[in-house]
């Protein structure tokens, strides 16, 4: 396997770059990324595919895999041009709250959906307070409050963040529980950051394109 420092040109997807999420993982709430090492032959072929980090859901893992075999790249090249095998990593998000299509996504996503797939993060991530205890979208929602709404992190530093923190923690608890007793509701509808929602739908299309 060729030395990562010797390549002048990484290896770029032509297909396979993204996998669709399974109507089963769909059904029981399961998402996140699966983090796949890819080894990429000298045409630009996939010799191996292995799961580096795992969502969680052998579903996903499998999904991901299945798509990350048959992915076509162009190849890493050296500082003389020549083609060379590389192992390369990527990751292959599984998300109803993320869309290519601007407006979508965020502004489309179902309460009936973000309760089962909170509900599947819970029962695999039981203990909140550890690093890995917030999925993706609670995250991302924290840190935008901590950075861009009035009074945050920036403002008020220590402070402002435990405030907003605090704030937050009350939201998602008040939006679990309406979205939990009204599904066929829209998740923007009990957020209270409704602006930050649609601009963060926009920005994960842009992202994703």
């Amino acid at each position: 396997m060729s030395d990562p420092t010797l390549v002048k040109v990484k290896p770029k997807f032509l297909s396979g770059d993204r996998a669709d999420l399974p109507a089963e993982a769909k059904a029981l709430g399961h998402h996140g990324t699966a983090v796949v090492e890819f080894v990429i032959d000298t045409d630009g072929t996939v010799t191996s595919a292995t799961i580096r980090t795992s969502t969680g859901s052998p579903i996903l893992d499998e999904a991901a895999l299945t798509k990350a075999r048959i992915a076509r790249f162009t190849p890493a090249r050296d500082s003389s041009g020549n083609a060379i095998p590389l192992k390369f990593v990527t990751g292959y998000e599984f998300y109803q709250s993320k869309s290519n299509v601007p407006g979508g996504g965020l502004v489309d996503y179902t309460c009936d959906a973000f309760t089962r797939e909170m509900d599947w993060w819970d029962a695999q991530h039981p203990d909140r307070t550890k690093k890995d205890g917030r999925d993706q979208l609670e995250t991302m929602l924290v840190g935008f409050r901590l950075m861009f709404q009035p009074g945050g992190a920036f403002a008020g530093g220590v402070e402002g963040v435990r405030k907003k923190s605090a704030e937050h923690d009350v939201a998602w608890a008040a939006v679990r529980k309406e979205c939990r007793t009204n599904p066929a509701d829209l998740f923007i509808d009990h957020f209270d950051l409704t602006e930050t929602l649609i601009r963060l739908s926009k920005l994960a299309a842009v992202q994703r394109n």
